[in-house]
């Protein structure tokens, strides 16, 4: 799962840079985020899934950093799609995306 790397990374990339308190993950299960949030990162549930989620887990943040959809074809584009939508609605300022692995111009 190259996504949970990617997040786990970036996240203590930025611990490195920023006070935790800058920070929030967006995670499917907060429980497996226990660690962070012990150091003061902000962790709330949300999941591409359920985009009403996404909105109260994006609330508050200027940038978001949004990893690709662990699905593809359609599914993946609805799911980024619910997942900008709500980023929007949570007034997110910019959004930072990670490319799919194996994109393509056509996809």
């Amino acid at each position: 799962m190259p996504w949970l790397l990617i997040g786990r990374r970036t996240v203590e990339r930025l611990l490195e840079r920023v006070p935790a308190d800058r920070v929030g993950v967006s995670v499917r299960d907060p429980r497996k985020a226990r660690d962070l949030a012990g150091r003061g990162v902000r962790v709330r549930q949300g999941s591409f899934d359920d985009p009403a989620s996404l909105v109260h887990s994006f609330e508050g943040a200027e940038q978001l950093l949004l990893l690709f959809f662990d699905r593809t074809g359609p599914e993946c584009v609805s799911g980024h799609r619910a997942a900008i939508d709500a980023a929007v609605k949570a007034g997110v300022g910019r959004i930072l995306y990670t490319s799919q692995m194996g994109a393509a111009h056509d996809s």
